[in-house]
């Protein structure tokens, strides 16, 4: 068995999340960790973009290192994709975030 489990010590992603909020940090700011901005229901900013999984007018879905995030709604563009940093514009319904 794994001695870190044995002794019940945090895993990786526990053990960055509590330096994020020890240092007070957003996590999205910490490579390998999603960061979306929203302005309005207009334009999303998903940082930590690896790649795009599906693209159509009406549905993007974003691959990140821990998320796929699946963006709904109407005339949706990405307009910039680079740097990591993915922008999607239109008339966003809703988000959807799985493993």
């Amino acid at each position: 068995m794994n001695r870190r489990r044995q002794r019940n010590l945090p895993d990786g992603d526990e053990i960055v999340e509590k330096i994020s909020e020890a240092l007070e940090i957003p996590l999205g700011s910490i490579p390998g960790y999603t960061h979306i901005e929203l302005e309005s229901n207009r334009t999303a900013t998903v940082d930590g973009c690896i790649g795009i999984l599906e693209y159509g007018e009406n549905s993007i879905k974003i691959n990140t290192a821990k998320l796929v995030v699946h963006i709904c709604g109407c005339d949706l563009t990405v307009i910039s994709m680079q740097n990591g940093q993915a922008v999607v514009t239109g008339c966003i319904t809703g988000i959807d975030f799985t493993s």
